[in-house]
């Protein structure tokens, strides 16, 4: 037998045990002292090793130094000179023996600390022949993919099998009620229990404390414990992409930091993202996206969802530096899917239909309520009522203008897939076709779209491969925007029309309002906006190993964007009646180009403790854009649309076409390192050449550095710590900003006065822009410290984050001598700085044989503000709806701050006006206002912050619970802390004409019989304190975005069919809001910092069912 040479560790056994529920400290505690009295050493004790090409006796030496168990074996039963290679992270010893002696004469049996290695005896063999039932099953992971190369096991022998390409296993076994231990690499291993079954069906799920996911980072990849910056990422099985047109809406509320705004909830509506915050005040403030490498290809609705592979967003100046003059503002990186290695040809299908519906109307007055209303306001005022008693009584509800527009609307959608590879050639190939109305008539978006993934190897040195992706989209738009009276749109007039007016009048036309407004259904379905897109891009790459561990690779890329927009309306709006019936047609052309090469190399030494990876390259990216448009009115017939635009009136053509070029040339390197999967070091560089900046300028350098500390890989850290995993990080670095319109540095000549010569009119050109050479980059310096955790062996896993971004040299337009010829000038002047901590849980809460439930959950705070405006005190900005200035710029306080006047109830009676601070047309029963500075009078110079559109806290929450063939999931997303600039209400508040209508809560107005101090009795409205705190609501919401229920089909006997499973599911079910209007998480102004919600499309309502079946 050995002999007991070596001295173990004195370290103290810490807690173990399995987590049941997460919901309560107190529980887990009491439950994990219970369970840790009832576990043996081994079960306890884990074990971490990497060593390659070792003997046996070098094995067993390394096992007893790391722990206290202890070998005893006899010398012909093992062999010692064996051998062996061993790759471990925190397993159980058992699991480790099972690998390392795994077809061998030896095996093993465990007693506490004492392992004992003995001769294979024949009883394998007696069991094999005694075996006489044979039992079939399939091995799933829990969305019903099979898992082919899964391991089958009769527990207590070493009787065991593999499944096939299919998941497919068959077994035979001597004892109907034997046990069958199912495991696979990255998944929990399940014991099922057989109870004299013939055929069973295993689901899996991912065990997050062995599966070292890679992670996506710029222009390369790295085992998610090697990771030093902040990046989170998100695979695309773990999103729900039901009836979903966008990337953009699959990831809300799904990762820390990042939050995702709707431009328009009409359907291919755009939207607006911020990672950590807003940093620029003027240039842009998206992120830049990259698809497969594929720098600056934002998807917009072009980009199937169900191909996505992983989404990874990159927040740190770690992370983002290596993209240099775009990464301020965060980086998503898209990994779409490809086809793997020896898989046979794999089919999917999917179909779905869904019915929409409004999640929220707005509470409008009916006829009968409209008419008292104005009635009695008129009577007020000391005028005649303007209805009678009889008209009111005959009116009925009247008209609600909402509901005309408004309908329930279908979505149907078909994606199919194929894909597979031999050991050379991998590839992916998908069609998507997705068709929506909109839940206002005559509005809807299509897509159809294919993409082809294909990597190809020849020989081990060469991999060739491209990535290609096409669409083409048709959006059927219906006025919106932020116009008024004739030029309002659909959702506005419907929210304004009177409803005693019909939709027809009595010769069947569309009824005309005198309220200066259109008839809502006319514009519908008068006004016809088409708007198609074809869009194509893509890369291609080559990649070589010119010597061992360094390969080159050259990337080209390609992206173009072809739109086509028509828009007719003729004269039976007001709006049409204004532009004399107008027709439009525009032409968009947008396209870059991409030339990359990079070099990879990684190196390793002293038995792999040192790890060095290095990468540089160098990248051209030239985009170019174009337009033309025409337009023509007065047509003589409407049989034409926006198809003969030379019958209109030649003396109100419009015409204009423009092109803008610019160009990033850049060089870049970054040097990852790594010791004994311990300590980590990273840094990267990036020096950019931009066209857009002055010729001062035209360089910038954006370095980085990051380190990372795997406390739990050291030698010191017990085996059996409740903290499983333990890594420090922290992270320093700064990069750039070049969102702004090309040309802005120079001077720039445009269309001057008409001048006359000789009784002739020309046009003149001048100047219209004044030059900056000194014009530069918006620089981000960017500070993360993050903390990487696991729990109770990887039950529960996440990360803690705090950041700080500070935003240098903004570009602001500034005010310049007039003398010059100019009002203003770009000039980089004022700093900005966002700060929070970021929280990212995943808990397994349960884990059984026929249940599991695991809990996502991320949560992050924000604080942003203004630092620095230079010589200003102050900028005030907005003007929309007739007000102007009511957001505000200022040292300390966030990015456009809504400024105005604090609403302090109403005057009740004539003493309490004269008695209060003065104020222009105050009466008893108007509103009442603060006097903040405290002088007696109500003036601008009473104006205070009312809010700002920056959440506090933002939270997302999934849950995921399977049972059987059932899955259900669903997702919280909430924000809080923030207000919204609700326009809407104005048109109840203070409406521009008298007559219009209003939402039901002005009936609740003050009056000497009703004394509120909540609204005012509309009687003598003042436009002067328009933009105040009724206004500015508080818009925090918490959101059931999403639920949905499946089924997979067990043992299905269908020829040809893998898997198959039926589903159903929901979306915006319901919101918990105080928000008045339809949806408190939207931004009328796009991707604007100044937010405000202005008759916004509604929000969909939308359920869902589906059909997936693989072949």
């Amino acid at each position: 037998m050995k002999n007991l040479l070596k001295r173990t560790k004195g370290q103290t056994s810490l807690f173990n045990f399995d987590l049941k529920m997460k919901l309560s400290a107190l529980l887990l505690l009491t439950g994990l002292f219970a369970l840790h009295a009832n576990e043996g050493y081994s079960q306890r004790t884990k074990v971490t090793l990497d060593m390659n090409n070792i003997t046996i006796e070098r094995f067993i030496d390394e096992i007893e130094d790391k722990t206290e168990f202890r070998f005893f074996y006899l010398l012909e039963d093992v062999d010692l000179k064996r051998t062996v290679s061993v790759k471990a992270k925190r397993e159980k010893v058992n699991s480790v023996l099972d690998r390392v002696f795994a077809g061998t004469k030896t095996t093993y049996q465990i007693d506490d600390r004492q392992i004992s290695l003995v001769k294979r005896i024949q009883s394998e063999t007696k069991v094999k022949e005694q075996a006489q039932k044979a039992v079939q099953g399939k091995v799933n992971d829990e969305n019903g993919t099979p898992l082919p190369g899964a391991n089958i096991l009769e527990k207590g022998t070493t009787n065991g099998t593999q499944t096939d390409f299919d998941g497919n296993f068959t077994i035979n076994v001597a004892d109907e009620n034997a046990t069958l231990v199912v495991s696979y690499l990255g998944f929990t291993t399940k014991e099922i229990a057989l109870n004299g079954q013939t055929s069973v069906e295993v689901s899996l799920a991912e065990d997050s404390a062995k599966l070292d996911e890679v992670v996506i980072i710029g222009y390369g990849s790295v085992k998610k414990s090697d990771l030093t910056g902040a990046v989170s990422s998100i695979r695309g099985d773990k999103l729900n992409t039901d009836s979903q047109a966008s990337v953009d809406q699959i990831i809300q509320g799904r990762i820390p930091g990042v939050q995702v705004t709707q431009s328009s909830a009409e359907p291919g509506g755009n939207f607006s993202i911020r990672i950590r915050g807003t940093n620029s005040i003027t240039a842009g403030n998206e992120p830049l996206y990259v698809i497969d490498g594929l720098p600056g290809a934002n998807p917009g609705n072009s980009l199937n969802p169900s191909d996505i592979q992983s989404i990874e967003v990159l927040k740190d100046a770690s992370a983002t530096a290596i993209y240099g003059a775009r990464g301020s503002n965060g980086v998503i990186l898209i990994t779409t899917k490809k086809g793997r290695k020896d898989t046979k040809l794999e089919i999917n299908y999917n179909t779905s239909i869904a019915f929409q519906s409004a999640a929220k109307k707005l509470d409008l007055m009916n006829a009968q309520e409209y008419m008292s209303f104005y009635n009695d306001v008129h009577v007020d005022r000391g005028n005649e009522p303007p209805f009678s008693q009889e008209d009111i009584v005959a009116i009925g509800r009247g008209t609600n203008w909402q509901d005309e527009i408004l309908r329930s609307a279908p979505i149907y959608e078909h994606r199919l897939s194929l894909s597979g590879g031999s050991s050379d050639t991998q590839y992916y190939l998908s069609l998507n076709y997705f068709d929506q109305d909109g839940i206002v008539i005559n509005s809807g978006f299509k897509r159809l779209s294919g993409r082809l993934n294909l990597t190809h190897s020849i020989g081990e040195k060469l991999k060739v491969g491209f990535n290609l992706n096409t669409s083409s989209e048709q959006e059927n738009l219906i006025p919106l925007g932020l116009g008024v009276n004739a030029e309002a749109g659909t959702i506005a007039t419907s929210l304004q029309l009177p409803p005693t007016l019909p939709v027809f009048d009595e010769n069947g036309n569309f009824s005309i309002s005198l309220q200066d407004l259109s008839n809502s259904v006319a514009q519908a379905k008068t006004i016809d906006e088409l708007v198609k897109t074809t869009r194509v891009y893509g890369n291609a790459f080559v990649e070589y190993e010119l010597i061992k561990d360094l390969k080159t690779k050259i990337n080209v890329g390609y992206d173009q964007s072809l739109l086509r927009g028509d828009l007719f309306m003729d004269t039976q709006t007001q709006r049409g009646v204004l532009d004399e019936g107008r027709a439009t047609r525009n032409f968009e052309e947008s396209s870059s180009y991409l030339f990359e090469f990079t070099a990879d190399y990684n190196l390793a030494f002293d038995d792999g403790k040192h790890k060095v990876n290095l990468l540089g390259g160098y990248s051209f990216q030239e985009f170019e854009n174009s337009d033309f448009f025409a337009a023509a009115q007065n047509f003589p017939t409407n049989s034409f649309g926006s198809n003969n635009l030379g019958a209109g009136d030649p003396t109100k053509f419009d015409v204009g076409s423009f092109k803008s070029e610019n160009t990033i040339v850049s060089g870049f390197g970054r040097i990852n390192y790594n010791f004994d999967d311990r300590y980590l070091l990273s840094g990267s560089f990036r020096a950019d050449g931009s066209s857009r900046f002055g010729e001062n300028n035209k360089f910038a350098y954006f370095p980085s550095g990051a380190i990372a500390w795997n406390i739990s890989n050291e030698s010191f850290y017990p085996e059996t710590s409740l903290i499983s995993n333990l890594k420090l990080r922290a992270s320093y670095g700064e990069s750039g900003n070049q969102e702004i319109a090309n040309g802005r540095s120079l001077t720039l000549l445009g269309s001057g006065p008409i001048a006359v010569l000789d009784g002739t009119e020309f046009q003149s050109i001048a100047p219209i822009q004044l030059a900056n050479p000194n014009l530069k980059w918006e620089t981000t310096q960017s500070f993360n410290a993050g903390i990487d955790f696991g729990l109770f062996d990887g039950r529960i896993s996440g990360t803690i984050e705090y950041f700080r971004n500070n935003t240098r040299d903004l570009l602001l337009l500034l005010p310049i001598p007039t003398t010059s010829g100019f009002s203003n000038s770009l000039q980089n002047v004022g700093d900005t700085r966002n700060s929070g901590f970021e929280f990212n849980i995943t808990s397994r809460n349960f884990q059984g044989e026929n249940f599991s439930w695991t809990t996502d959950l991320n949560f992050a705070t924000l604080k942003n503000e203004v630092t620095n405006l230079g010589e200003l005190p102050r900028i005030l900005q907005g003007e929309e709806r007739f007000m102007t200035e009511f957001t505000l710029l200022e040292v300390g306080k966030p990015i456009n701050s809504y400024y105005g006047y604090v609403f302090d109830g109403v005057f009740q009676n004539q003493q309490e006006v004269d008695t209060s601070p003065s104020q222009a047309n105050a009466a008893p029963g108007s509103r009442k206002f603060r006097d903040i500075n405290g002088d007696g009078a109500i003036d601008v110079e009473d104006r205070t912050v009312l809010g700002d559109p920056f959440p506090d806290i933002t939270l997302g929450l999934n849950n995921s619970l399977n049972y059987k063939g059932f899955t259900f999931d669903f997702f919280l997303e909430g924000k809080f802390g923030f207000e919204l600039a609700n326009f809407t209400n104005l048109d109840s508040e203070n409406p521009i004409d008298d007559l219009r209508n209003r939402q039901r809560y002005v009936l609740n107005r003050w009056t000497p019989e009703n004394p509120t101090n909540e609204h005012p009795s509309f009687v003598n409205p003042s436009r002067t304190f328009d933009f105040n705190s009724r206004v500015v609501e508080d818009a925090s919401f918490l959101r059931l975005r999403s639920a949905k229920l499946a089924y997979s089909f067990p043992n299905l006997n269908i020829k040809g069919v893998k898997a198959l499973s039926i589903y159903t599911s929901g979306q915006n079910l319901f919101t918990i809001t105080d928000y008045r209007g339809y949806n408190p998480d939207v931004n009328s102004l796009g991707s604007s910092n100044v937010r405000i919600d202005y008759s916004a499309y509604p929000l969909a309502r939308i359920y869902s069912l589906g059909i997936n079946v693989t072949f």
